[in-house]
Order: structure tokens, then sequence, then C-alpha cells
């Protein structure tokens, strides 16, 4: 039987949940992977992965805590070592722009040998609605130490 589902790691963030609802609206089958779904999945038990990914065509996966934490590269490298065992054949990585510690796992996913896509983000348009910047927005200032340089956000839909 050839692998169909498509894995959501970080599926209750903010990306992994418009992901998900972009998946459903497409009539792709799809699920989660945390420390609480159904086969849980946790970045500090890696001799559990292999169990959660069985069956999986892909994944998409937001790294938690963050890129810069000084093991992920190696855990991002681990994954896609586990996924291309389990059969997989395309990860998705959401990566951040300029960040040494994205770079470094963006590199041990490309070192795996697994097909990939990677997604250099630096912020999110949601972060003005909806996350880091909601309190101020709505307080009616925002202030940021960018100066006159030109930042790119996303729409995470």
């Amino acid at each position: 039987m050839q692998n169909s589902e498509i894995i959501v790691i970080g599926g209750s963030g903010k990306t992994g949940g418009r992901i998900a609802d972009q998946l459903a609206k497409r009539g792709l089958t799809f699920r989660f992977a945390s420390r609480s779904s159904a086969r849980p999945f946790d970045w500090e038990k890696r001799a559990d992965w292999a169990a959660t990914l069985a069956g999986a065509k892909s994944a998409y996966v937001s790294f938690q805590p963050d890129l810069a934490v000084s093991w992920a590269a190696d855990a991002i490298g681990a994954l896609a070592r586990t996924a291309i065992d389990c059969g997989l054949s395309h990860i998705v990585l959401l990566s951040g722009r300029g960040e040494e510690g994205a770079q470094r796992a963006e590199e041990a996913l490309k070192a795996s040998g697994i097909d990939y896509t990677i997604l250099r983000a630096s912020w999110f348009c949601q972060n003005f609605s909806e996350g880091a910047f909601a309190e101020q927005v709505a307080a009616g200032e925002l202030a940021l130490p960018a100066g006159a340089v030109k930042e790119p956000f996303i729409d995470t839909d």
C-alpha cells in the first residue's frame, strides 16, 4: 500500500492549523503530530518518531521551540533520516529568514537526501491581529527597531 497521509508537525500553531485547513479543503488525507496526538510526537523522544511517521508520504514541519536552539539542526536531520526510513518522500520545513540556527537546520535537511521545500519566513501578517503585535496594534502604536529597512510580511493563509 502506498503511503498517502500528510503529517502536520506543529499543527496547533499559527501556520500548522492553516496548513491543515487548506489540506482539508483539497480533500487530502492528513493528521496532526504532537505530544497529545493519537500517535504522539515529541522532539525529545526520537525513539517514537518512526511510529508517528508510519503511513505518511510527506510532512509539514514547524519546529518547537525554535530553530535557533542548539539542538535543532541535529533534530531536523534525524527527523529527515527517520522520515526516509518510514517511506516519506517530502518534507516542508518552516524556517526563519537570515537566522543562523535556521540555516543550520536547513542544511541538515538538505544533507539528509529527502526531497524538501523550505519556507523562509521573517514575519507573519497575523502577528498584527492574533500574535505578538496584536496588543500594541490595538493600543494604537507599534514600535519596531527596523529603521528604513523594508521587511516582508507573509500572510499565513
